[in-house]
């Protein structure tokens, strides 16, 4: 063997351990290395003001505040829409509706970013415009799709609460004499309160570092809007903006103190969240009689609204894709004019089709995996059985960390990783597929590790003892009987990190993507994805034929990380059928883009 080492029990857990925390370290260290200069800096003072008026004021206070406004707003609009869902969710009768809500929830998580901003720019932004003028480009337009982005994460939540406690109190409760919806409504909710809060944080972290639907469909008026129908820019489409258009100077310094804060924020975002996940359930509050009297009906009401408004919603949405891009899915979409093998092969340019993008997106995907499947797998291993309880809580809270930071920032960190390395004499070093799949590989890392962690853990405690019982060291009881059990669980990981990986687009923005770049020639040379050829497409298009051909791109970019996402919900379904059927169901949070 070259490496024999590798062989001992643990050994090659423990170096995928450490390289997530290097990694992870590297994340910080780089994006402070470039970003605290320019604030002790003479150009700091300028930063760090109200104007943004280049090429005299660069002050990037007005997209802090257009972040802020812009979270706080979808959050307002998403916590009671999801409180229905939630509360929709607890109520079995009718069945039916009840199995269409979940499936509704789990459709939701599988929707890329970039479809709900391409399919609201065509949808939602003329009724905007017709009702209010303008452009429709605003603070509405981009809160209302905003709050049905975040609004299944803030649902997983809140469902998995809520149906333990009515697991717990409905029986005796029932037996007092009390409905189902007082039960809910009067003692589960308060019971559940501390995990409320949780998804609205939750909710507030994915919708402040969310990249695309601010840039598509907020304005990006750098400056403080006056009413909802007025633009605003926030942080992470300033980033997307400046990185297109400057190279140098106060505005590209903008860039890398604006990856900062949003760090800085999303960071102490998921601290508070771990710091809830240790606080002590205390005892429930008297409930107000008022609140007893009324909040039974309501809820119910609530409940049933809130079904109704996102079933409107989303199948508004997928009937207007369907709609649009079901008369384009031919060959055509894919090769346009070209000779459709010759053109499949790479003998063929292609000119007015989408096969560049798909295959660049494959081949982003391929290499994703190859770089953080054997850390994300090993740490996920190390976690569940071999690290010791203070490393535990150290890479737990990397976990929470890297699941919270927001896309965008991890093609900051992709974006200095070059220009460090360019300082170091390294000039041939250049943005492509490999530093893309880099930066990618570490924003689904916490995915792989926390569904192998979890697969691991909920093994029962016999298969362990069986291994002691034959005589087996520890290794050999991982290696041999419990990855093999845990293998479907570990899939179901591997699956979400692939259909998280197809679907961003933040990363890849600051990363390498381009338009017209050809079929992928190399691994640090540019190339395209279908993400971002959807997103250029609603920016760009001249002609209605490349706009329906940016309808058949979402749906093909729909049918694939969707596809891959509900696939991972079914394998982590079965696996909890199987092994433990009180798991905690799989949440899907990833990072926003």
């Amino acid at each position: 063997m070259a490496f024999p080492f590798l062989r001992r029990s643990g050994t090659l857990p423990r170096l995928c351990g450490l390289l997530v925390i290097l990694a992870t370290g590297a994340l910080f260290a780089l994006v402070g290395c470039f970003a605290l200069p320019v604030l002790w800096s003479a150009q700091g003072g300028l930063i760090f003001s109200w104007s943004w008026r280049p090429p005299t004021d660069f002050g990037i206070l007005p997209m802090l505040a257009g972040s802020l406004i812009l979270s706080f707003s979808a959050l307002l609009l998403a916590w009671p829409l999801s409180l229905g869902l939630a509360c929709a969710l607890q109520d079995p009768a009718p069945a039916c509706w009840q199995k269409w809500l979940t499936g509704l929830i789990r459709f939701m998580t599988a929707i890329p970013t970039v479809v709900y901003g391409f399919a609201a720019v065509f949808l939602l932004t003329p009724l905007v415009r017709e009702a209010a003028g303008g452009s429709g480009l605003c603070w509405l337009s981009a809160a209302c799709v905003l709050a049905l982005l975040i609004s299944p994460t803030m649902v997983l939540v809140m469902d998995v609460a809520l149906r333990e406690q009515m697991r717990r109190l409905l029986l005796p409760a029932l037996s007092l004499g009390m409905g189902r919806n007082t039960v809910l409504a009067c003692l589960a909710l308060p019971a559940v309160r501390r995990w409320l809060l949780t998804a609205g944080l939750l909710g507030f972290g994915r919708a402040i570092g969310d990249t695309l639907i601010p840039l598509m469909l907020s304005g990006n008026a750098p400056n403080v809007p006056h009413n909802l129908f007025a633009g605003l820019r926030t942080l992470t489409a300033h980033m997307g903006l400046v990185t297109a258009t400057d190279v140098g100077g106060p505005a590209y310094n903008s860039l890398f103190v604006a990856g900062g804060l949003l760090l800085c924020i999303s960071t102490g975002v998921s601290l508070v969240l771990r710091r809830l996940e240790k606080k002590q359930d205390v005892l429930l509050p008297p409930v107000p009689a008022f609140w007893r009297r009324l909040a039974p009906a309501g809820l119910h009401l609530l409940a049933r609204g809130a079904g109704i408004l996102c079933s409107a919603c989303v199948l508004a949405l997928l009937g207007f894709l369907l709609w649009r891009g079901l008369p384009v899915l031919d060959a055509a979409l894919l090769v346009g004019d070209a000779p459709f093998w010759p053109a499949l092969l790479g003998r063929f340019p292609i000119w007015d089709g989408i096969w560049p993008a798909c295959l660049g997106t494959l081949c982003l995907l391929g290499i994703t995996m190859a770089l953080a499947l054997v850390p994300g797998i090993g740490c996920g291993i190390y976690l569940a059985e071999y690290a010791p309880p203070r490393m535990q809580r150290l890479l737990n809270s990397l976990m929470d960390i890297l699941s919270g930071v927001p896309s965008i920032v991890m093609g900051i960190f992709g974006f200095t990783l070059i220009l460090f390395l360019h300082r170091l004499g390294f000039a041939g070093a250049s943005s492509g597929l490999l530093l893309a799949g880099g930066c990618l590989a570490l924003l689904v890392l916490p995915a792989l590790v926390v569904t192998t962690r979890t697969a691991l853990e909920s093994l029962p405690t016999s298969l362990r003892l069986c291994g002691a019982a034959l005589g087996l060291r520890h290794g050999q009881t991982v290696r041999h009987l419990l990855l093999p059990q845990a293998s479907r669980g570990i899939l179901s990981g591997v699956m979400l990190a692939l259909g998280r990986s197809a679907e961003d687009t933040a990363v890849i923005l600051l990363t390498g993507v381009v338009a017209n770049a050809g079929l992928p020639a190399g691994l640090g040379l540019r190339f395209e994805a279908l993400p971002f050829f959807i997103y250029y497409t609603a920016a760009q298009y001249q002609t209605p034929e490349e706009l329906q051909r940016g309808f058949g791109a979402a749906l093909t970019l729909l049918a694939l990380s969707g596809g891959l996402l509900l696939l991972a919900w079914w394998l982590h379904e079965r696996f909890r059928q199987e092994r433990q059927p009180d798991m905690t169901p799989l949440t899907f949070s990833g990072g926003p883009q």
